[in-house]
């Protein structure tokens, strides 16, 4: 039994560090962002994947061991929660798995205040580029029908290209 928490240890510590790497991949993110660099955004976003992948394996992993280290202590399959755990566990394993769960909630919290600035800033960006375009694009729209025998006007229509030679 004693294996299987040092493992659950050693796991959370795994995952927090992952979490850790995605706390600075946003802080990052949160720099490209504000000075527009797409390219690096781009990269970025891609190590993102990579690391939230792990941390979906990691998790899964996690998840097993936390089920059998519940039915082991004849708790339900459900309660696979950190804070589930920690009451079956002998006292310092239990003290290291607060100060885990503590660390945790830190980065996690962290997490969210950053990736929602992040969010709100690519907000900002696609409502300005947005408004470029509606602004490169706009032209005037004529008239569908004119009496009969006037001329149609064309001349003030706008389009994004000059196509004049």
């Amino acid at each position: 039994m004693t294996a299987m928490w040092d493992k659950l240890i050693i796991l959370l510590n795994q995952t927090l560090e992952l979490y850790q790497a995605l706390l600075t991949l946003s802080r990052k993110k949160r720099d490209i962002l504000v000075e527009a660099r797409p390219q690096e955004l781009d990269l970025l976003t891609r190590q993102e994947e990579v690391l939230i992948i792990e941390a979906g394996r990691l998790e899964n992993m996690r998840l097993t061991l936390a089920r059998e280290l519940a039915a082991a202590a004849g708790l339900p399959p459900s309660a696979t929660a950190l804070s589930s755990l920690i009451v079956c566990a002998g006292s310092e394993t239990a003290r290291e798995l607060s100060a885990l769960s503590d660390r945790f909630e830190q980065v996690t919290k962290e997490l969210v205040e950053i990736n929602g600035l992040n969010t709100k800033l690519i907000e900002q960006s696609l409502d300005f580029i947005n408004y470029n375009i509606n602004i490169l694009s706009q032209s005037a729209v004529g008239p569908t029908y004119v009496p009969k025998g006037q001329p149609l006007d064309k001349g003030s229509s706008r389009t994004i290209l000059d196509t004049r030679a």
